[in-house]
């Protein structure tokens, strides 16, 4: 079976935000718990997010690339884009997703089912790309961050998390064999997992300009204990230093 081919298959058995519920699949409780926990533990996704409101969205078009089940494009069409895309390598992801947005209503709000490698759009397509935890899952990381460079417009902002080499997680989970997540990833988790050192994130956006890096969210799901305890300004401070997430901000 192709690598790609793996991959897919993994997350169609392991929607992502999943691990936040226990509320039936599809349910308002379901979606409702997945955003409180996720929104309560990414508190750097909260930030982010309000600091596009000043940005004129209702003037641009956005595509978030590996959407799952749509929590960040809900939460991103809230905003007033104008045109607001979400795709997945899923097909479970997307019936999810929407099913959901037709619940909640809006024209300018869509999912589809595509590879990040190999993305359905013409060039120049979007004002933002945003990707949250998936390109480092893909076979070829150079070719989805070169589709992100295709399909946006002269002068548009990719807005890009991978997993970050020198983190506090990483040595944690390398030297103790815990898991990254939830107990699970160990046994049974996806066929791609790369990290990257910020050296090396600069490399694989060198076709941007104005690249900005940095680290943050020195925590995971699977530290919830330790990290509901601690400050948001110190984990903050901390994730400069060792956070997990590698931050990138890149312009075309």
């Amino acid at each position: 079976m192709a690598e790609l081919d793996r991959v897919r298959d993994f997350w169609e058995d392991h929607l992502n935000n999943e691990i936040y519920t226990d509320f039936e699949r599809g349910s308002p409780e379901y979606f409702e718990d997945i955003e409180r926990q996720r929104y309560r533990h990414h508190y750097h996704l909260v930030e982010l997010f309000a600091s596009l409101e000043g940005e004129a969205p209702d003037q641009k078009r956005l595509l978030e690339i590996g959407c799952g089940i749509g929590i960040d494009t809900l939460f991103l069409a809230r905003l007033g884009f104008g045109e607001v895309v979400g795709v997945d390598l899923t097909e479970a992801a997307i019936a999810v997703a929407s099913e959901r947005a037709r619940a909640e209503g809006g024209n300018a709000l869509r999912f589809e089912v595509a590879n990040s490698e190999s993305l359905p759009f013409p060039d120049a397509r979007f004002d933002l790309v945003y990707s949250f935890g998936v390109i480092h899952h893909t076979p070829s990381i150079e070719n989805a961050i070169a589709e992100i460079h295709r399909v946006l417009a002269p002068g548009g902002r990719a807005l890009v998390m991978i997993y970050h080499r020198h983190s506090l997680v990483d040595w944690i989970h390398r030297a103790f064999r815990l898991p990254y997540e939830s107990p699970r990833d160990l046994e049974d988790h996806c066929p791609v997992v790369n990290r990257y050192s910020k050296a090396e994130a600069r490399q694989l956006f060198s076709a941007f300009s104005g690249v900005e890096i940095h680290s943050d969210y020195p925590f995971t799901h699977g530290m919830r204990a330790v990290g509901l305890r601690i400050p948001v300004p110190l984990q903050r401070s901390l994730g400069r230093a060792i956070g997990w997430h590698l931050m990138i901000d890149a312009r075309k």
